[in-house]
């Protein structure tokens, strides 16, 4: 009989410590001279993020953490909260991952897996590299959450079809890959990530005669970035966070082989594609796109105005949905391609971090944290030289977004921002662009963006992974986004960043 394995650490003490912090965190210079709301919201998010991230609680169980303590140090309600935990992107990820598990199901995944292999190789780094290229491109023409969504099942199955030792060495750098890429590439473009939009809506209503930024004049001044930081990325999760070998101990014409005798697709399979192809083209058309010269209206456009303007790729994945729980299939009790004893795959736990991530976004609001962190950056950054003023505001975006919803985080930092450069007679978006650019930026913890949450839920990646990941590309994103928007970005875009502008002046009284 072999020794008897010794007994997991009990959570106690890890949760004991975490609140221990929480604890002393209110207390501390500056946030002690925040109203008593932000403070305990500050409290609640710590000892949230360190359950999270020392798994002192089951996720879904510390993701719960806001809806008990907001209430019991009185900052809000419990029947305030409770809403909070709902937002229409749960309805999205519940119908992605149901699209996941019908591709699962009838093993259509399996299918992409083979021909992936054989598009990009089957040696492990370049596995990784064309996996986030691919998911990059994506991201930056429909939202980071669907190019997620589309991308795990693909992802799930190459790891299954890869040797042990392979799947061993792959697995985190891959899934890790494809969140981060996600994220990354959503900044290429003004549709990629719902801040970009934010800012231009907000540099416009705030600065009418500012100069307009076209969706090629972004592309241009954004894609620099965005492919340098894939690169890095890719190093990073391949080279010195994981050591993932360059060449495979599997044959590389095996995949060719078991992709010849799967033969043809059946039935079942082919309705499953047409489903999947058409969600993902009615995410990638609902809002169209504008180049600057020339624009591809969106098919929300030709139905009412009040039906287009209500309808979300939430709608559309729904939509999805019912059709696979319509459309005949064999192997089903129903007869249909998805039983709903098919939903228990679901990762429902999932949903309840997600939820937990938007209830401290909005406490952070309604508390008036998120202002006074706000305040406090815009007051001091631009006493600083230009270098600093960037750097230092990208760190604290960065590691502020970890936790807060990257849109709100934009919405309440944008016209704090602007406001504080005018009245310091700095440029406008020597400020408000690194911060847009940041917060689309956040990758230590799955709460923090969707694409996290997504690659999260498969279960193979542990929440340290992608801390340890996450902590060095969130210092890289100070690095890159400082160089390229000082060096790059702006003076593309036809800005000098050194010099206050005549459309930012006050108008005279």
């Amino acid at each position: 009989m072999g020794p008897v394995a010794d007994s997991p650490r009990p959570p106690l003490l890890r949760f004991v410590s975490g609140l221990a912090l929480a604890v002393v965190v209110p207390f501390l210079p500056g946030i002690a001279a925040m109203p008593g709301d932000a403070r305990a919201v500050a409290g609640v998010a710590t000892l949230t993020a360190w359950c999270w991230l020392t798994a002192a609680l089951p996720l879904p169980v510390a993701s719960l953490l806001p809806a008990l303590l907001l209430p019991a140090t009185g900052v809000v309600p419990a029947s305030v909260v409770a809403p909070w935990y709902y937002h229409d992107i749960l309805l999205l990820f519940l119908g992605g991952f149901l699209l996941a598990v019908a591709l699962e199901k009838h093993a259509l995944h399996r299918r992409f897996a083979l021909r992936a292999l054989t598009l990009f190789g089957s040696s492990p780094r370049r596995l990784v590299l064309g996996f986030m290229v691919v998911a990059a491109g994506l991201s930056m023409f429909i939202s980071n959450t669907s190019t997620a969504l589309l991308m795990l099942p693909v992802a799930v199955a190459v790891l299954d079809r890869c040797s042990e030792t392979d799947r061993e060495c792959l697995t985190a750098p891959l899934l890790l890959g494809l969140a981060y890429s996600c994220s990354i590439g959503g900044v290429a473009t003004p549709i990629g990530t719902a801040p970009n939009s934010v800012f231009l809506g907000q540099l416009h209503d705030r600065f009418p005669d500012a100069p307009e930024i076209g969706f090629g004049t972004w592309f241009l001044g954004a894609l620099p970035l965005v492919a340098s930081f894939l690169f890095v990325a890719w190093v990073v999760l391949t080279r010195v966070v994981h050591r993932v070998p360059g060449r495979s101990e599997g044959d590389p014409s095996r995949f060719r082989d078991e992709r010849r005798l799967a033969g043809p697709r059946n039935r079942e399979q082919n309705l499953v594609l047409v489903v999947f192809a058409a969600v993902a083209l009615l995410w990638m058309t609902r809002s169209g796109a504008d180049f600057g010269k020339f624009a591809l209206p969106g098919w929300k456009m030709l139905l009412p105005e009040r039906i287009g303007a209500a309808i979300s790729d939430a709608t559309v994945a729904l939509l999805g949905v019912v059709f696979l729980f319509l459309l005949p299939g064999r192997g089903s009790r129903s007869g249909a391609l998805l039983d709903w004893e098919d939903a228990r795959r679901v990762p429902w736990g999932i949903l309840l971090l997600l939820g937990g991530g938007f209830a401290l976004a909005r406490s952070f609001e309604s508390s008036g944290l998120s202002a006074e962190v706000g305040r406090a950056l815009s007051g001091s950054l631009g006493q600083l030289p230009p270098v600093w003023t960037v750097l230092i505001l990208v760190l604290v975006v960065t590691f502020l977004t970890e936790i807060t919803s990257n849109t709100a985080t934009v919405n309440v930092m944008l016209p704090l921002l602007f406001g504080a450069s005018v009245e310091a007679g700095i440029h406008p978006l020597l400020l408000a662009l690194p911060c847009t650019f940041a917060v689309s930026c956040a990758f230590m913890l799955p709460v923090a963006t969707p694409p996290n949450a997504i690659l999260f839920s498969s279960g193979r990646i542990r929440v340290a992974q992608m801390a340890r990941a996450g902590v060095i590309l969130n210092l890289a994103t100070a690095l890159l986004v400082t160089f390229f928007i000082l060096n790059w970005t702006a003076a593309l875009w036809g800005f000098d960043l050194s010099v206050f502008p005549d459309w930012a002046k006050p108008a005279e009284p």
